[in-house]
């Protein structure tokens, strides 16, 4: 019973840290603040006018990336390719490389 609870926590620390992420992303683009360049190389200066959800998403989704592995390389977005051997971050980089390629 403790790991499913555990889990739940985890889910929801996880929406958490989404929320405040993509937040934190909006306020930057109302506020038209200089965006770091491995940000605006990957995903543009602004929101597009089309899919914006998509796009919002895939910056949320990369910030939570670069803050849950300590990215903080200025040019690329996903930093260099990673030493460790870790499947699920093998994965989600994955997912992230894909999702970018759109914008």
């Amino acid at each position: 019973m403790r790991d499913a609870e555990l889990l739940t926590e985890g889910i929801e620390a996880q929406k958490q840290l989404y929320q405040k992420l993509r937040n934190r992303i909006a306020e930057a683009i109302r506020a038209r603040s200089l965006l770091p360049m491995w940000f605006v190389t990957v995903l543009g200066p602004v929101a597009p006018t089309r899919k914006t959800e998509d796009w919002l998403e895939a910056a949320t989704s990369l910030l939570a990336y670069r803050i849950t592995y300590d990215i903080t390389n200025q040019v690329l977005a996903l930093g260099g390719e990673p030493d460790d051997d870790d499947p699920g971050r093998d994965q989600w980089r994955q997912e992230l490389t894909e999702a970018l390629r759109h914008w």
